[in-house]
């Protein structure tokens, strides 16, 4: 197949040439999309993991209307950005998954998913690399019954959560190092949260 890979981040890389491995014809790209070029190309599957890009619904079109996304997160639960962070702050369901993209921010059909379970002593940086290698085995062990994604795809179920970029900002004055252990950026956010609340703990 001719896959279009799109991607931000390096730890994207190795799942990847892991495709290009399987003898697919795969084209990286990192930049914005133009519609044109994407309908030109006539790929047949378009794959994204840590993509920055919101892709509009004619772009979508552009791609064959197949075009999946990874999302390290559980949805429905922390759509949107930072979702290893959002998961451990409001301690809501943490996991991965494939699901197929829409004009919706992380609210297409859902293809497979899978919950991660953390160690008690974990860091920011080690949580998220636990979802990192999930998430790249989750996808490689759904491409194996890539002609059945279709009959496999369902819609996520209850409302879960939503964090912009904006909301993260003021976490991340709180992270010195992602070797910061869990637990402390937990507490920190709690004390934090009281001085502004003036009471208990309220996660977003």
């Amino acid at each position: 197949m001719k896959i279009l890979c799109l991607y931000n981040n390096d730890c994207a890389l190795e799942l990847f040439t892991w495709l290009e491995r399987q003898g697919h014809e795969i084209i990286y790209c990192t930049k914005r999309l133009d519609e044109n070029w994407c309908r030109k190309q006539k790929f047949e599957l378009t794959v994204s993991y840590t993509y920055r890009y919101i892709l509009p619904n004619n772009i979508i079109v552009g791609l064959n209307n197949n075009v999946v996304n990874i999302h390290n997160s559980f949805l429905p639960w922390n759509r949107g950005a930072d979702p290893n962070i959002w998961s451990l702050i409001d301690e809501t369901p943490r996991g991965v998954t494939l699901h197929y993209m829409d004009e919706k921010l992380d609210k297409g059909n859902i293809i497979t998913q899978q919950l991660i379970v953390d160690g008690e002593d974990e860091t920011l940086k080690s949580s998220y690399d636990n979802l990192d290698k999930a998430a790249k085995e989750l996808f490689k062990n759904a491409f194996a019954y890539y002609n059945s994604w279709q009959s496999m795809k369902k819609t996520a179920n209850g409302k879960g959560s939503y964090h912009s970029l904006k909301d993260g900002i003021i976490i991340k004055k709180m992270i010195d190092t992602y070797e910061m252990k869990v637990i402390d950026l937990k507490e920190k956010y709690r004390k934090a949260n009281n001085n502004v609340c003036g009471g208990g703990y309220n996660p977003l």
